[in-house]
């Protein structure tokens, strides 16, 4: 059964297109709500496709922004669902958001019903999609929920104490099930925990970007090394240190030149990528990063090219250093042992290695003629 939520201050307004739709769409559970009540309604009825209107002109009191996006912010934000924006200048939307598959603005007028009809149509497989991953996820947390509770509430009689250990012991199970082995081939971008994971605590491996930078610009990207055990910052907890540690971002092309690879012809570099850096996870002092589409770009992380950056610079707004993305385990763990493995041993002197290669292979053939 689909669920879908009309929001709308003139109900007379969508009459049209929600017949059209009842008509075509038999299997539907609609609703319809003002902008008073949105907010609410949302959370109750648990939409699978709003159908907004923005109300242009109109707000909140003491606040500018019209209330249609302040809902659309609360759905992004709070109850997550793909949104239809039909209202007669949807372009106050669509200039304030990027692009985003699960939005479609269609603008009010005549003989428009269908254009809605045919949006509502094209994001079925993504509702159903979604509906799958929510009950798997919500299956596990049920299950962690039942044998972790008994515990927490025989530990603690404090009840914030109790919810704090059960919600933490319910993430960390989700967590470990989404460590699991994969069916498939993971995505090379599913690397990414996109937002970060926490908004107030940094993590070894957050992906950060300059502040007013293009998005496309490699170069604007760091990639933290500090652990995160030293930057975390919750409750009263202070990170043990004032500056963070974080590797500069290049080209993929620079980052290639700054390795064995150099030089190489395309083709041959086609066969060497996946034997060596791909399959390794990095190669020398560079680590290449996938492209996450609209937010980071295809990039390396050299980690010879330094940077110590304030704590107090680094957040997920209004910071010089925005935390675009974390990453998910286990290539968080490499960024530490790629690092550990450039800047961990000791420095070398130069030896001769051509004759401490043939004392090798001398020692290797007295062996074998003792044999």
């Amino acid at each position: 059964m689909l669920k879908l939520l009309f929001i709308e201050d003139q109900p007379d307004a969508i009459r049209p297109v929600r017949n059209l739709i009842e008509k075509e769409k038999k299997e539907i559970q609609r609703e319809e709500v003002g902008f008073e009540d949105a907010q609410d309604k949302i959370a109750s009825f648990r939409p699978d496709i709003v159908i907004l209107d923005l109300l242009v002109g109109g707000a909140s009191p003491g606040e500018g922004e019209p209330v249609g996006l302040q809902t659309r912010n609360f759905i992004w934000n709070q109850q997550f669902c793909p949104i239809v924006i039909y209202s007669a200048l949807p372009e106050v939307h669509d200039n304030e958001n990027e692009p985003h598959p699960f939005v479609k603005s269609i603008k009010k007028g005549r003989d428009t019903e269908q254009k809605v009809l045919s949006a509502v149509c094209e994001f079925l497989p993504h509702v159903h999609a979604l509906k799958k991953a929510e009950r798997a996820i919500a299956k596990s947390f049920s299950v962690a929920m039942r044998e972790v509770a008994p515990y927490a509430f025989e530990a603690f009689s404090d009840d914030t104490q109790r919810i704090d250990t059960i919600t933490r012991s319910g993430r960390r199970r989700l967590a470990a099930l989404m460590d699991d082995p994969p069916a498939d081939a993971l995505a090379s971008w599913e690397q990414y925990l996109f937002p970060p994971v926490s908004e107030d605590n940094i993590q070894l491996g957050d992906i950060l970007k300059e502040g007013g930078a293009s998005g496309n610009d490699p170069a604007s990207f760091r990639i933290v090394l500090t652990p995160s055990c030293d930057l975390a910052a919750s409750g009263n907890r202070k990170p043990k240190v004032s500056n963070v540690l974080v590797s500069k971002c290049c080209s993929m092309k620079n980052g290639l030149d700054a390795t064995s690879l150099k030089g190489m012809k395309i083709q041959d570099l086609k066969d060497q990528l996946r034997s060596s850096m791909l399959t390794q996870g990095y190669l020398g002092a560079v680590l290449p990063f996938p492209e996450l589409k609209n937010q980071i770009p295809t990039m390396a992380a050299n980690l010879r090219n330094l940077e110590l950056i304030p704590v107090e610079k680094i957040g997920t707004s209004n910071k010089p250093f925005r935390r675009i993305a974390s990453l998910d385990s286990p290539f968080r763990e490499l960024i530490s042992w790629a690092y550990m493995q450039t800047a961990g041993r000791p420095g070398l002197p130069d030896r001769d290695f051509k004759s401490w290669r043939d004392e090798i292979i001398a020692d290797l053939r007295s062996d074998d003629e003792e044999a």
